[in-house]
């Protein structure tokens, strides 16, 4: 039989465990309040004009915010000579991060998408940096475009969302940055050259990299 004392010093270090999980929980949540403000100024530090290419923004509707649960998009049209590239970027400061998978968001009636991974590689201060991204190819009345999209929290880069929130959950221990962003580029494809194409968003990506 337990005694009076044994049972008081479990019944303690119980209480113990309990407050120590609800401190880990309340830790490790993605709370829904931020400064909209100080975000919104975050993700507009990307220069209109990067390397050779000039950015204008291109305004949302409203609906778009409150479906993401964020101000803090940039939907921004680059233009380099004659080719165009749309710049979508989703970010989540100190808050839950709960991404719409960009291939969702692009099906609808008529529409075709298909998607797969796929590894790019760029050059940065004399480096090669591989970037592992999703691919989507979308088409629709005879258009298609093609899409990269990857997840960003941290120091880390790449296209598997769960490996997006493992490394948020570390960063809410070991760093003060706290933020997950999903970024997506796209361009069309003219004439059915993908490769033309790939070469556009991945020479675009190289130039966005430093921000």
């Amino acid at each position: 039989m337990f005694t009076m004392a044994k049972m008081k010093n479990r019944f303690l270090i119980l209480c113990a465990i309990m407050a120590v999980t609800a401190l880990a929980v309340n830790f490790l949540s993605y709370g829904t309040f931020y400064k909209a403000e100080a975000a919104v100024e975050t993700i507009r530090k990307i220069p209109l004009s990067m390397g050779n290419w000039v950015g204008k923004d291109v305004p949302l509707d409203p609906h778009v915010f409150d479906i993401l649960e964020t101000k803090s998009i940039l939907n921004r049209e680059y233009v380099s000579h004659a080719q165009m590239v749309l710049l979508s970027l989703v970010y989540y400061p100190e808050t839950k991060v709960d991404f719409h998978a960009p291939e969702a968001c692009l099906s609808g009636q008529g529409v075709q998408v298909s998607k797969s991974p796929r590894t790019i590689w760029i050059v940065y201060r004399n480096n090669k940096v591989p970037i592992e991204l999703n691919q989507l190819v979308r088409r629709h009345d005879g258009v298609d475009e093609l899409y990269f999209y990857f997840y960003k929290a941290g120091d880390f880069i790449g296209r598997n969302y769960i490996k997006l929130r493992f490394n948020l959950a570390l960063n809410k221990f070991k760093s003060k940055s706290r933020s997950g962003s999903l970024i997506r580029v796209s361009t069309p494809v003219s004439g059915g050259d993908y490769r033309a194409a790939s070469k556009i968003l991945t020479d675009f990506i190289e130039d966005l990299y430093p921000y």
